[in-house]
């Protein structure tokens, strides 16, 4: 999960997990989490592909942290540490593409924190530019707020590039 920069991307994923071990421990085949169950699941369920590329992109290991027992506590305790990382809140014009998305997510990791995750909601009122917050400070980089600046230079400027009557 290392490559989810999105909050509702994580949320998302450890929904799926969640639903993936429900299948793996209380439906009627071996109880252990490996590629082949994945397999039966995929056929199972008919989940996305990239739901399925994302299971299979797991590790052994990280399949074996959760046991019959063990897996709602660890699903709890993901869902808990993502209630505890930093949260990079990010208004945009239009969805990025996933490409986008990452792209910015691995900028942000590199240059703010390692551990940060992307809120990004989409508000077509910001028609150029984009707004975020971060440490409850909004950063507002819309044209629509640098209009809103300044609006008085703006109107003082136009004012006195029209040509002017004798």
């Amino acid at each position: 999960m290392q490559y989810t920069y999105i909050r509702s991307d994580f949320v998302y994923k450890i929904s799926l997990l969640n639903e993936f071990f429900d299948f793996v421990f209380f439906t009627d085949h071996d109880s252990v989490a490996n590629k082949e169950i994945i397999e039966y699941f995929a056929n199972k369920r008919k989940e996305p592909q990239k739901d399925i590329d994302f299971l299979k992109s797991l590790s052994q290991e990280f399949m074996e942290r959760f046991t019959h027992n063990s897996f709602r506590k660890v699903l709890q305790d993901m869902s808990d540490e993502l209630q505890r990382l930093p949260v990079l809140s990010i208004t945009v014009p239009v969805a990025f593409s996933l490409e986008h998305t990452n792209a910015i997510g691995e900028w942000v990791r590199e240059k703010i924190a390692s551990n940060i995750i992307l809120d990004v909601s989409v508000n077509s009122t910001v028609s150029v530019g984009c707004r975020f917050v971060w440490k409850n400070i909004m950063h507002d980089f819309s044209i629509e707020h640098y209009l809103k600046l300044h609006e008085d230079d703006l109107s003082t400027q136009l004012i006195l590039s029209v040509p002017q009557k004798s």
